[in-house]
């Protein structure tokens, strides 16, 4: 069974008095209900990560490279979620599993976090503050705009169907698609839609499937299923390698 590593967010427990560390329950169900396994991948650095500045943090050192590197060792497939802070942390997370070929999901701001790398794997940042007559942050509803995926996609191969209706939890919009190409929009020109044809699995899309997934929609469904049988394929490439 494909062993799934969803990257860690992170949150304020006012109960607690303190932040802490973990991942929606939603993605842990969506993956659970798609035949995979999920696993939390952890931050590497002793910092405080809900309080602090992306840009204000050290980069990485080697040692903790290696700590990411390790956790990714045992993942098939990796999710990088929503939120609402992204760190060097999660591009090294994207670098390594493109030059690996390891199938990566990228949601929401997974999705932006896509654009915020460039070919050489260093940060940069192509999103802005969306300026649309369409609410792209509803929380409450799972029918908010249309998309329209690009027919010569992977993208569009998954779902089979080249528009449909989707929810939206996001103020930021990608205003370049980086070492990705776009593969959809929203009905204003939103990108809502990213992927790389080069390899096994890596999409990412701006709405939140993992939501979709535990209402039983059908092509929410189909993508999460994707993943996970991408992910299984390295499973079982692991498998005979080590034997």
């Amino acid at each position: 069974m494909a062993i799934i590593g969803i990257s860690s967010r992170y949150f304020c427990d006012d109960d607690l008095k303190g932040s802490i560390i973990g991942i929606p329950e939603a993605y842990r169900r969506a993956v659970l209900k798609c035949g995979g396994t999920p696993i939390m991948i952890l931050p590497p650095q002793d910092v405080e990560y809900y309080s602090s500045i992306p840009s204000k943090l050290n980069k990485l050192t080697n040692f903790e490279k290696e700590k990411i590197i390790d956790q990714l060792k045992l993942c098939d497939g990796v999710i990088i979620p929503g939120g609402i802070k992204r760190f060097e942390y999660d591009i090294f997370i994207l670098k390594y599993c493109l030059d690996n070929d390891i199938p990566i999901l990228g949601i929401c701001l997974g999705m932006q976090i896509f654009t915020m790398m460039d070919e050489n794997g260093d940060m940069v940042c192509f999103n802005k503050k969306i300026e649309s007559n369409i609410d792209h942050f509803i929380m409450d509803n799972d029918e908010v705009h249309k998309v329209k995926i690009d027919k010569k996609s992977k993208l569009y191969k998954i779902l089979g169907v080249q528009s449909f209706t989707v929810n939206s939890r996001h103020r930021m919009e990608v205003t370049n698609p980086g070492v990705f190409e776009i593969v959809g929009y929203s009905e204003d020109g939103v990108i809502e839609a990213l992927e790389r044809k080069d390899k096994k699995f890596a999409i990412g899309v701006q709405w939140h499937p993992e939501m979709l997934v535990l209402k039983n929609d059908k092509i929410a469904i189909k993508l999460f299923k994707a993943f996970i049988d991408a992910a299984k394929e390295k499973d079982d490439e692991s498998k005979i390698q080590f034997n």
